[in-house]
């Protein structure tokens, strides 16, 4: 099962400077704290005028109009909806209320992408939020939104504002990457220096950040916090230390003969992986950024022609250089011809333990040569579309070892059994379970389409070997749950039964009131690394409020001990729109929205009702009304 779900810690900004939270006012009687509706042939307009600080009109502004769902968009909405327009030489605009509550936007409109925004490092004034609270810099700083009705809202003028900058010279940062950081460690803005080490990072809007960079190559810096504002750059340099210098050789042991063009692995004391590179023709490598500790250098992966051996560094403190010699002795090749009628040919290497040491060679011209072989017994296994294939043999030297043909002609074996109705089920000589731990990958992974309403599920297509076998049944009601090493040497049953889960519900409002969120952020649930039940990365434990209800559900959740939280975390491997959520944040601002984390024993159905959310920044107590 793929890997996801993993957490991790949030520093917390109380260690840089003092954080405001502020208290959110009562909404007046006449606003609404939910969305309701207004049929589209009852919308009215929202009208207005956008001007500088200076009052001058701003022609060429663009002007949406944004329901919950899309609150936090940069523009980007369909060229055909009607929810936004363009300001005319006078600054004037006409555009239709949406037929939910809405919050206005307005940025500088990207004339070459009709339908966005300009991105906040080009735009020459800060995307502006208008609602019941006033104009803010981010949507974040806002809690009620407009009501949607027929009759025509007047917005009256609308100023934008200009963008802050922060600049300066970052000494031996040579193209690097500069990000500015919210002081609760998220990344808030992203720029670059030059050649020369300088950089102009423009679009922020004001407040107090800090700057990070370094930590590829480099000792990672951080600057003091720093505020900025509209009327003048902030001003921060610093120096990017190239910390000490492994520079070492890799070479054959036996020949004396440097180890060309060989991937080097820098690992920890542990030998827990921190950098890799390949070595020159001439066998060098060098590595930059190191701290005082003690390193492993070498061969630290399987896959390449030499065997596994690294050698121990150690950097002291005041180190500039430090010099190391890698020994390394080539491992013995195999090679096998497969006999096949043609299509994808899935293969992979097994050690004397069952262990993948290689996978998929061959793919292109029918033939795999594994490299970097020990001495021992090795199982090559190796299937098309019509059937496998096996054959056994030993390495006694380091040396060529030819296996010969191998002719995929021996029928396919099938998985079947029972599991939750409408789960998929999958199963993969590679460990994929816990699905949140790193994994490892083998040859041959199927996975099957649902399982019927009596929870019968067939998996054809399998070879003899070791297998983690998982099932999932989103967005059903059942957890998730994987199971390593099972045996499949012949067609067999194997049943994979799913424990109803259970569900948490709850409301996110405004801390020191009722009111809700305005726009769908997530909630998430986050369990103990390494428990087979831990949910998958396609999907995790969390989900997105409902409109602008603030009210969340999260269904399908093992027993246990858990943590609930805001979704903070990207989970590249989501699917399901539902899982979709907008971060408590947004880009280029530093305010951000903050609920404490909640321990939860997870024994049964938990409503936690009303979930506070604190504003917070690194400035003074940001302003309301």
């Amino acid at each position: 099962m793929p890997i996801g779900n993993l957490r991790l810690p949030r520093a917390r900004a109380a260690a840089l400077t003092a954080v405001v939270a502020t208290a959110v006012p009562a909404p007046p009687p006449s606003l609404s704290a939910t969305a309701t509706a207004a049929p589209d042939d009852q919308r009215g307009w929202v009208t207005g005028v956008v001007v500088d600080t200076t009052g001058a009109p701003v022609p060429g502004a663009m002007v949406n109009v944004l329901p919950p769902r899309e609150v936090p968009e940069a523009g980007m909405l369909d060229e055909t909806t009607d929810r936004w327009t363009v300001t005319d030489a006078r600054g004037r605009f006409r555009v239709r209320q949406a037929s939910q509550d809405f919050l206005v936007q307005v940025c500088d409109h990207d004339t070459e992408r009709p339908w966005a925004c300009v991105h906040p490092s080009a735009a020459d004034h800060l995307l502006r939020y208008v609602g019941p609270d006033g104009e803010r810099d981010s949507w974040v700083q806002h809690t009620r939104l407009f009501d949607a009705s027929s009759s025509d809202l007047a917005l009256g003028t609308v100023e934008l504002q200009p963008p802050a900058r922060v600049e300066g010279t970052l000494s031996g940062a040579r193209f690097e990457q500069v990000e500015v950081m919210r002081l609760d460690d998220t990344v808030a803005f992203h720029g670059a220096t030059d050649g020369a080490g300088r950089f102009s990072i423009e679009g922020l809007a004001p407040g107090t950040y800090y700057l990070r960079a370094g930590g590829r190559g480099t000792v990672p810096w951080r600057s003091e916090p720093v505020t900025v504002t509209a009327d003048r750059p902030a001003v921060v340099d610093g120096v990017l230390d190239r910390g000490t210098t492994l520079v070492g050789t890799m070479v054959d042991r036996r020949t004396g003969a440097p180890a060309r063009r060989t991937e080097v692995f820098l690992g920890d004391a542990d030998g827990d992986l921190v950098a890799s590179r390949p070595t020159t023709r001439r066998g060098t490598f060098r590595f930059t950024g190191l701290t005082p500790g003690t390193y492993r250098v070498g061969v630290l992966r399987r896959g390449g022609p030499y065997l596994a051996r690294s050698v121990r560094v150690r950097v002291a403190a005041g180190d500039r250089r430090v010099d190391a010699t890698v020994p390394v002795r080539r491992g013995a090749t195999a090679t096998v011809r497969f006999v096949t009628d043609g299509g994808r040919i899935d293969n992979e290497l097994r050690d004397g333990r069952g262990e993948v040491v290689a996978t998929n060679l061959g793919r292109d011209n029918g033939v795999a040569t594994y490299v970097g072989l020990r001495p021992g017994r090795y199982t090559v296994v190796a299937k098309d579309g019509d059937g496998y294939a096996t054959r056994t043999f030993r390495v006694r030297g380091l040396r060529a070892h030819d296996v010969g043909r191998l002719r995929l002609e021996r029928p396919l074996l099938t998985l079947r059994g029972r599991t939750a109705p409408g789960a998929v089920v999958e199963a993969t000589t590679g460990d994929l379970c816990p699905p949140d731990l790193p994994p490892t990958y083998g040859g041959f992974h199927e996975i099957s389409d649902r399982a019927d309403a009596q929870g019968r599920y067939v998996l054809p297509g399998l070879v003899p070997g070791d297998y983690m076998v998982g099932a999932d049944a989103f967005p059903h009601e059942q957890a998730p749950v994987c199971h390593e090493d099972v045996k499949v040497w012949a067609s067999r049953r194997y049943d994979v039964p799913l424990a109803e889960g259970h569900t948490v519900t709850g409301r996110l409002v405004y801390a020191g009131t009722t009111r809700p969120v305005i726009t769908g952020i997530g909630y998430e649930v986050t369990y103990p690394v390494g428990l087979p039940t831990n949910p998958t990365g396609e999907h995790p434990a969390r989900i997105r409020t409902r409109g602008a209800s603030g009210r969340f559900t999260i269904p399908r959740l093992p027993a246990g001990e858990a943590t609930g939280g805001l979704a903070l975390t990207p989970h590249d491997e989501v699917s399901h729109p539902s899982l979709w959520v907008f971060f408590p944040s947004q880009y280029g601002t530093p305010y951000w929205l903050e609920a404490e984390e909640r321990p939860l024993t997870i024994d049964g159905d938990i409503a936690l009702g009303d979930v506070e959310l604190t504003l917070r920044t690194g400035a003074e107590e940001l302003p309301h009304p």
